[in-house]
This record gives structure tokens, C-alpha cells and sequence, in this order.
């Protein structure tokens, strides 16, 4: 058997699925907080070359020496990357894959496009806040109330822990999801990255699987294996 035919058997088999969700899945779908390409300098040129700055994350938080440019970026991020959003492949092959079994999302990007996809806002919680919290200086939606009531909710249960695009130095998602797999009996980590980027702990070996590569590419061949 496969790594895939692994996972998706496990996917198949688990009771509830808990994802976990980083810069890589938001790359897949050709948006890159981090990089000063093509897209950044024809969405924020002038603003770049009024101020230096290379990348989505340097202009959300770069010192603008008046409200009115920050405002401006801001503007200009939730329209170009939340406002005229449509559903990409990989968010369709991500929803195909978790078909109809419960979820719960946690994320630290802050697009919002899990939501914008379909993904209901109650199982999404994006544990930095959103590009729109920043625009509108509204503070983060906690959901770990909710993360807790999921969790609780499967314990000892068959969990697919499916993990997408996460760094493998993360301790902000990453490193709760592997103690969690390390605790729960039935619980199966599921982890999609590139492979210098792909890490699962000795500890947790036995029962992880590590899918590497374009994860745009292995969400499109997991689902056809849950199909």
C-alpha cells in the first residue's frame, strides 16, 4: 500500500478530522504572503516603491508614517485577496477529502478563504486573526472554546489529523498537533509539505504519514483515492 492509499484509508476510517492549516496550503492556491513576485508588484507596486516594502507581510506591518497609507494597504489586501477570491482546485480537492465527516480547522492564515470555500466560519479558527480584523483594528475571534468542544467531543475516537503546508519549526499549530497525536490512542497525523519542510518525531512515526510534495498536486490525488 502506498503513503497515499494509506492516508486515504485513514481518512476514510477516521471519525472526525482535525486540520491544521499554514502558509504552504495558501501558496498552493498561488497566494504568498512571504514573496515579492509578479502578483505582489502588480497588486502593491506603487506602495513598494514608496516605502521598500518586498512582501504581504512586511506591508501589514510595516511602520506607515500615517494611518491613511496603512489603511490604503489594507484596503487593497482584503479586495485583491478576500474580496475578488474565487474557489481555487485545491480548496475544491480539500473539501472533496473531507467530504461529510465533522471537522474542525485551525489556521494561522488569515484570507479567510477556508470560509470563502465553503468551510463552515464556526470550525475555522484562524489563531492569528484576519487580513479584515487588521483593516477594520477589530480584535481576533476566539474559538478555542470551540477547538476544545471538538476536541473533547472525539476523544479516544478515530482522529485523522490532517496537516497542510505547516513549517516544520511551527510551534504555533504544528507542535500541538503532534503532542495531540502522541496522546490519542486512535489518533492517525496525516502531514502534507514539501520535503525539506516535511518532519514527523520519532514518537509519533508509528502511527504518521508523510506525504511529500505540491500539495495542490496530493490533495488532487487523495481525493481521487477517497472517491
Amino acid at each position: 500500500m502506498t503513503e497515499i492509499q494509506r492516508a486515504a484509508q485513514a481518512i476514510k476510517d477516521a471519525d472526525a478530522l482535525l486540520i491544521g492549516a499554514s502558509n504552504g496550503l495558501s501558496i498552493a492556491e498561488g497566494y504568498h504572503i512571504f514573496a515579492n513576485n509578479e502578483m505582489f508588484r502588480r497588486q502593491f507596486g506603487d506602495i513598494q516603491q514608496k516605502y521598500g516594502i518586498r512582501s504581504v507581510i512586511e506591508g501589514c506591518f510595516y511602520p506607515y508614517p500615517n494611518e491613511k497609507d496603512r489603511q490604503e494597504f489594507l484596503h487593497r489586501l482584503v479586495q485583491y485577496w478576500v474580496t475578488d477570491y474565487r474557489l481555487s482546485q485545491v480548496m475544491k480537492d480539500l473539501l472533496a477529502v473531507v467530504g461529510d465527516k465533522d471537522y474542525f480547522i485551525l489556521t494561522s492564515n488569515a484570507d479567510t478563504h477556508l470560509e470563502l470555500s465553503g468551510f463552515a466560519p464556526g470550525k475555522v479558527f484562524e489563531v492569528e486573526g484576519t487580513f479584515e480584523d487588521m483593516l477594520h483594528n477589530r480584535p481576533m475571534q476566539d474559538k478555542s472554546q470551540e477547538a476544545n468542544a471538538f476536541l473533547n467531543r472525539y476523544h479516544g475516537k478515530r482522529l485523522a489529523i490532517l496537516e497542510l503546508g505547516i513549517g516544520s519549526r511551527n510551534r504555533l499549530i504544528k507542535l500541538p498537533l503532534m503532542q495531540l497525536a502522541a496522546r490519542e490512542p486512535q489518533a492517525v497525523y496525516i502531514t502534507l509539505n514539501l520535503a525539506q519542510e516535511l518532519y514527523i518525531p520519532n514518537e509519533i512515526a508509528h502511527k504518521s504519514i508523510g506525504l511529500a510534495g505540491d500539495i495542490a498536486v496530493t490533495l488532487q490525488k487523495l481525493k481521487e483515492k477517497l472517491v
